[in-house]
Parts: structure tokens; sequence; C-alpha cells
């Protein structure tokens, strides 16, 4: 896969395309998450995914579902084990977030099970934990039998994002 610094990583993030699904595909295999058809993922679609592509090669992909005219459920994302830790998963999240805050959507729901994705997202999105899930299937980390519950508000998410951006310059 591609090993590169932090700094030197051509990232481009892009809506997924059909003959993006081989690559995403092979995604979910890594991560185990690739039981589409299960009660813990009966479905993907693929309208409001995105790729993140390092020399055009997938290196990760997350989408969402819109549930209301203003809530949405994230669906999936993951990242390549060689390219964590350089920013493709942050830039997915808020391109996803950006995405959905433009089209209106207020509340955004995630399940994730891996105590340090949930601090991630609490860190670098101001998410909240709003309960648990028990899993059906082993879908994601095999030693976890739960989901936890997340929420962010997208308006004050975004509000959060320009402040930051002003006192960071």
């Amino acid at each position: 896969m591609i090993m590169r610094k932090k700094q030197e990583i051509n990232l481009v993030i892009e809506k997924a395309a059909s003959g993006d699904l081989p690559a995403i595909m092979d995604l979910l295999k890594i991560a185990n998450m690739h039981y589409i058809g299960s009660a813990e993922m009966p479905s993907i679609s693929f309208e409001n995914y995105f790729v993140a592509k390092a020399d055009g090669k997938v290196v990760g992909f997350c989408g969402y579902r819109v549930l209301s005219p203003i809530r949405a459920k994230t669906e999936l994302m993951v990242v390549h084990p060689d390219c964590r830790g350089m920013g493709v998963g942050y830039k997915l999240q808020r391109r996803r977030m950006e995405d959905m805050l433009a089209r209106g959507i207020r509340t955004l729901t995630t399940n994730t099970d891996l105590p340090e994705t949930i601090e991630w997202y609490k860190k670098h999105f101001g998410y909240r934990k709003t309960g648990e899930l028990k899993k059906v299937n082993e879908f994601g980390s095999p030693d976890i039998d739960r989901w936890t519950t997340l929420e962010v508000d997208l308006v004050e998410w975004n509000f959060d994002k320009q402040y930051r951006s002003l006192t960071e310059e």
C-alpha cells in the first residue's frame, strides 16, 4: 500500500463512483465490516459516499444516510491501515459533515465500537455519547459486543470549527 510521511501524502477527497466499489469492499474486509446485508448493515446507499484517494488509489471511504430533513446517520468509515494517522479519516469525516450541513442536516448520529475511535469523534468533532446498542453480528471489533451511540449538532460543530480557525490565525 502507500507508506509515506504525513506531510507527503497527496490526498484527494471526492464523491464515490461505481468504479470505487471493489476498493471499498477490500477496505471493509480489512476492518471486519463487510457483512453487508446483515442486521448491522442491511445495505449501503452509495449516493452519499466519499472516497479518499492517494495517487489515484482508494485509501479510505465514508458515507451517510439521511433519516429526515434534519437528521442523518453515518454509514461506515474505513481508512487503510498504512494510511492511518495521516489525517485521512479526519478529512473524510469533515467532508461528510460539511456535505450534510449544506443539505440542512442538523443532528448526526454515529455508532462505533473502538474506545479510541469514540474519543476521536468526541475530541475532533464535538460528539457526545447518547447510548449503547448490543451488536447483532460480529461487525467491527469482534472483542466488543456493543456499539456506542454518539451524536453531534452540525450547526454547533460548524460554529466551533469557524471559531477555532479564527483563533488559530
